[in-house]
């Protein structure tokens, strides 16, 4: 299994500018073989920083995922705004996991 974590952070516009692009990618990411998590959410602290959480089960899963013509479209537009000055900083960092397990985390509801 594997993490993707993605952050951008984005001149302020610089986000809305490509969003539909973004939206188009969650939307068909979401539906890939192989990926059980593919989320972008923005950060409650600092609004112009994006961040991509993904996770993946096997790296030809993750693979694959840069093989559809949405992925090449989302390239393009952050590339375009990385060029034009949108974001101004990001990192991309991939983590290899052996597994997952429940926190035991319950919420009351009472």
């Amino acid at each position: 299994m594997l993490i993707v974590s993605v952050v951008f952070e984005f001149v302020p516009g610089g986000f809305e500018r490509i969003k539909s692009e973004i939206f188009k990618a969650i939307e068909n990411s979401r539906k890939e073989e192989g990926a059980q998590i593919y989320d972008w959410a923005l950060d409650v602290t600092e609004p112009n920083r994006a961040i991509i959480f993904e996770v993946w089960d096997s790296q030809a899963s993750l693979d694959a995922h840069f093989t559809h013509p949405y992925m090449d479209t989302l390239v393009t537009a952050l590339s375009a705004a990385n060029i034009r000055g949108d974001i101004k900083n990001y990192s991309a960092e991939v983590y290899d996991v052996s597994g997952k397990r429940d926190m035991g985390f319950v919420l009351p509801t009472k």
